[in-house]
């Protein structure tokens, strides 16, 4: 780039824009509109920061919101899941909720309070037994959680091993 020890004194001019009107179609588009990874990235970081803040914030339907939009986008966080999993329950859907935990397990299956929660739900369905193996597996990722020993001590309870 040259420099010259002038100053540009040159008088600076908004070239004029003029606008027109688009008409929509009147029929129906049947083309397919395909994105980039980057920008199905970035919609879905959108969405889950959407989602996290409202369930951070106490709005769960508005969160729930946007935790089914995402799923509906075919997008997959294992944390999503596992989040819209306890809305799920603590509306009384139970079996829903089992089903979007175990889909948070297929895609992190080191997910431990995943494992608790699934437990403690199938417990509440009345499957003791599937419960006691998820919430053993718990345990096992994170041996030094307090809650995961309780619900696990429920679940004994309830089989009838009283010892364990």
């Amino acid at each position: 780039m040259e420099k010259s020890g002038k100053k540009n004194q040159e008088k600076k001019t908004i070239p004029e824009v003029t606008t027109f009107p688009v008409p929509f179609a009147s029929k129906k588009v049947k083309e397919n509109v395909t994105f980039s990874n980057k920008s199905a990235k970035d919609s879905q970081e959108k969405i889950i920061s959407q989602a996290f803040k409202f369930h951070l914030q106490g709005n769960f339907s508005e969160a729930a919101k946007f935790y089914q939009n995402f799923i509906k986008l075919g997008f997959n966080d294992p944390r999503v899941f596992s989040n819209y999993a306890i809305i799920l329950n603590d509306i009384g859907k139970k079996k829903e909720a089992a089903i979007l935990l175990r889909k948070a397990i297929k895609l992190k299956p080191d997910f431990a309070s995943a494992y608790c929660n699934l437990g403690t739900i199938l417990n509440d369905l009345g499957k003791s037994l599937e419960a006691e193996m998820f919430l053993g597996k718990a345990i096992q990722l994170e041996p030094d959680c307090a809650d995961y020993h309780s619900n696990f001590g429920t679940i004994l309870k309830n089989i009838g091993k009283l010892k364990e």
